[in-house]
C-alpha cells in the first residue's frame, strides 16, 4: 500500500485530496490542527502548526509507522488580510512563517529518507499560489510567505533529486471562501480566462499529473483558468 502525508485534511482542498488518494488506495496521514470526526479514512494526527515541537512530535508519529513514504504534499495554509492584523502584525507574520515555510521545511527534512525509500522515488508537492509571483497587495504578507514556499520547493528539488521529486501547485480561484461577497468574486471571474470556480478537482487532477510523470521535478504548474494572465 503506497503512503500519503498532507497537511492541513480537516476541510476544503486538504480533505479533498485525502478522500481521493484514500479512494485510491493510499493510506493516508493527515497533519491538522483540529480533528474531523468524518474523516474515518485516514489517521489524523493534531498538530499545532506554530509549536516546532508539536511538529517533530508529529514528524516521529508518521516515521514509526512508516518504513517508506511515497507522497507528501503541503496544503495547510493561512489566508487572512493585512489590514486585519495592524494591531498584531508581528504574531500573525509569525504564524503565516510557521504554517507556509517552516512547516514544510522540517517535513522536507525529517521525512526526506523515507521518501526516497519509496518505490520509483518519492514526491513532494507544495500547494503554493500564483500570488507567490504576482502579489496582491491587500495579502502582502501572505503572498510573501507563499513566495518562500515556492523558493523552498525548488531548493528541494535541487537537494532531494533523483530520489525525490518536488514540485509545486499554483491554483488559481478554485473554490470561494464564505466570506467573498459577490462584488468580489464577480471581479475574480472577470480576470479569469476560464471564468468560472472551477472546484478542487483540477487540483487533484495536477497532483496526479505529479505522481504518474516521472520526469517532472522543479515544476511550478499553474492551475488558474489563466488568471495569473487575465489580471
Amino acid at each position: 500500500m503506497k503512503t500519503a502525508v498532507i497537511t492541513g485534511t480537516s476541510r476544503r482542498l486538504g480533505a479533498y485530496l485525502a478522500e481521493k488518494l484514500s479512494a485510491e488506495g493510499y493510506q493516508v496521514f493527515g497533519l491538522t490542527r483540529q480533528l474531523n470526526p468524518q474523516q474515518q479514512y485516514l489517521a489524523q494526527i493534531v498538530v499545532d502548526y506554530q509549536s516546532a515541537d508539536s511538529v517533530m512530535s508529529a514528524i516521529h508519529q508518521v516515521q514509526q509507522q512508516n518504513g517508506s513514504i511515497d507522497l507528501l504534499i503541503h496544503n495547510a495554509s493561512l489566508f487572512e488580510k493585512d489590514e486585519l492584523h495592524t494591531e498584531d502584525t508581528v504574531s500573525f507574520y509569525q504564524a503565516l512563517f510557521a504554517v507556509h515555510m517552516q512547516l514544510p521545511a522540517l517535513l522536507n527534512q525529517h521525512l526526506a529518507p523515507q521518501l526516497a525509500k519509496a518505490q520509483g522515488g518519492g514526491l513532494i508537492v507544495h500547494i503554493t499560489d500564483i500570488y507567490s509571483e504576482n502579489p496582491n497587495p491587500a495579502f502582502s504578507l501572505y503572498c510573501s510567505t507563499k513566495a518562500g514556499l515556492e523558493n523552498l520547493m525548488k531548493s528541494a528539488a535541487k537537494a532531494y533529486a533523483p530520489q525525490i521529486r518536488v514540485n509545486s501547485i499554483q491554483p488559481g480561484p478554485i473554490m470561494f471562501l464564505p466570506e467573498h461577497s459577490n462584488s468580489e468574486k464577480q471581479q475574480v471571474m472577470q480576470q479569469t480566462l476560464i471564468a468560472q470556480e472551477a472546484g478542487f478537482e483540477p487540483i487533484y487532477q495536477g497532483v496526479r499529473f505529479l505522481i504518474d510523470n516521472k520526469f517532472v521535478t522543479g515544476l511550478s504548474l499553474k492551475i488558474d483558468g489563466g488568471r495569473s494572465l487575465g489580471k
